[in-house]
C-alpha cells in the first residue's frame, strides 16, 4: 500500500498586546480563513447577534481561550477584534464618511494601528444617589450591549450592568436579583439619578480615532471622531 504522507503545518505568527481593561498582556494571533468565514457569513446577514458572536470566536479563538469573553467589556473585545483583525487582512480600513457640510459619503482610509481606548478622566463606576444610597456599574460586554435602543431594552442593559447597590454598609450585590428586580429599581430613580447613570454609560472607555479629511464633492475640510466598531468596519 503506497504511504499517503502528512501535510505540513502551518506556523501562524504570534503577537502580544495589552488588554485595555486590566493592563494584563497576552498573547493572539491572525485570525484563520475559517474563522474569517464565520465573520463573512454573519456580515452578510447584518444581524448584530451573528456579527457580535462572530467577533467574540474569533477573539477568543485568537487569544487562544484565555479571556473571559463573554464577561469582559465589549470596548476590549473591539480593541482586540480591531489589532487581530489588522494582523490578519491589513492594518487600514476604508469605512464611508459623511461630509459635514454637504453630506456625501466619503471613503476615508483610516489606519487601525492608531485606534486607541480613550478613558475620560471625569469618569467613575462609583454612582451616589443620595441619602447615603448609591449603585457600583460594571461595564457592558458584547453580551448585554444591543443595538436596540427601545426604553424597556435600555432599562434592562442598564440593570445588567448593576454589580452592586449599597444602602450605607449594606451591600445588595446585583448576582442575587433578578433583572426585573434591579429593573424595578432603576425606573424607581428620578430623572437627575437617572442621568448620574447615563453619565456612566456617556464617558466609559470607548474605541476612537480623530481623523482629518477633504470632503471629494464639495473640498471641504473634516474633522470627526470615529468612535466604536461600528464606524470602522460595520
Amino acid at each position: 500500500m503506497e504511504n499517503i504522507m502528512t501535510l505540513p503545518t502551518l506556523t501562524v505568527p504570534k503577537y502580544r498586546i495589552k488588554v485595555p481593561s486590566s493592563g494584563e498582556m497576552i498573547s493572539y494571533r491572525p485570525f484563520l480563513v475559517k474563522e474569517e468565514k464565520i465573520l463573512l457569513i454573519a456580515l452578510e446577514g447584518q444581524e448584530y447577534n451573528a456579527i457580535s458572536n462572530a467577533m467574540k470566536h474569533i477573539v477568543d479563538e485568537c487569544t487562544y481561550n484565555k479571556l473571559d469573553i463573554d464577561n469582559i467589556p465589549s470596548f476590549d473585545v473591539s480593541y482586540l477584534f480591531i489589532n487581530i483583525r489588522a494582523k490578519s487582512v491589513g492594518e487600514t480600513s476604508e469605512p464611508l464618511i459623511k461630509c459635514s457640510k454637504c453630506d456625501f459619503q466619503n471613503t476615508v482610509e483610516v489606519d487601525l494601528t492608531k485606534l486607541k481606548v480613550k478613558f475620560d478622566k471625569k469618569h467613575t463606576n462609583k454612582i451616589s444617589l443620595g441619602n447615603d444610597i448609591g449603585i457600583v456599574m460594571k461595564y457592558p460586554t458584547l453580551k448585554s450591549d444591543d443595538k436596540n435602543e427601545t426604553v424597556e431594552l435600555g432599562i434592562n442593559m442598564i440593570s445588567e450592568c448593576v454589580e452592586l447597590i449599597y444602602n450605607g454598609d449594606t451591600i445588595h450585590k446585583a448576582n442575587e436579583y433578578t433583572t426585573e428586580e434591579l429593573a424595578t429599581f432603576i425606573e424607581g430613580l428620578t430623572h437627575k439619578q437617572f442621568e448620574l447613570i447615563l453619565h456612566f454609560f456617556d464617558t466609559m472607555p470607548k474605541l476612537s480615532c480623530d481623523i482629518k479629511f477633504k470632503c471629494s464633492n464639495c473640498e471641504h475640510d473634516n474633522k470627526i471622531k470615529l468612535e466604536g466598531l461600528g464606524d470602522f468596519f460595520l
